[in-house]
């Protein structure tokens, strides 16, 4: 049998049209923003009727909140040897959430504010991986493994803002750019002696 959510009474939703909306709205939002998700190119690009579209969905907003809502999972618990392996992985799964959901587009719509009913959701893709890289920064400064007196909200709008800033710059965000941003600002974040005893 082939899987149901719950929909309108007596008419059963397919799980698989409704994931099929959400790709093509997610998709559709990574290339052109919040302004290209409508519910025409929507069903144009996953082949899904617009009348299917219109009985799960009341409009554009609601299909890109569900297809938000659908991939803004709780972020992984860091994993690594050493508090630099840590910051690291937290921070690729930003980037992931940055490049894999939101997309340029999405991007430009935060930055734009072109759509403000969507940029506080769109954030709300990012804040909770943001936050747990604050946390894991703030952590490591409390343990001795950063140096006293960092910001750790300074340090991820940094962290962050590389990212951004590449993509403006070069058009694409290459593999090892993470690795040379997190080396720069651990010589920053990081005392002689704290470095030290970090990599042990």
């Amino acid at each position: 049998m082939t899987p149901t959510t719950p929909g309108a009474p007596g008419r059963p939703r397919r799980a698989e049209t409704d994931a099929s909306i959400h790709e093509a709205a997610l998709r559709l939002l990574r290339t052109g923003g919040s302004r290209g998700v409508t519910v025409e190119a929507v069903a144009a690009a996953s082949g899904v009727a617009k009348t299917t579209i219109y009985r799960r969905y009341s409009d554009r907003e609601d299909v890109l909140r569900a297809a938000l809502s659908a991939v803004i999972v709780p972020p992984e618990n860091p994993v690594g040897e050493t508090p630099r392996d840590r910051i690291r992985w937290a921070l690729d799964q930003t980037w992931h959430q940055m490049s894999d959901v939101l997309g340029p587009g999405g991007l430009a719509t935060i930055l734009r504010e072109d759509d403000p009913q969507f940029s506080e959701l769109f954030r709300g893709v990012l804040t909770p991986y943001t936050d747990a890289l604050v946390e894991l920064i703030r952590s490591d400064i409390a343990a001795g493994a950063l140096r006293p007196g960092l910001e750790p909200d300074t340090v991820v709008s940094l962290l962050i803002g590389a990212y951004v800033g590449e993509l403006v710059r070069r058009g694409a965000v290459a593999d090892g750019f993470i690795d040379r941003c997190v080396d720069l600002m651990w010589a920053a974040m990081t005392e002689d002696e704290a470095r030290s005893r970090a990599r042990r």
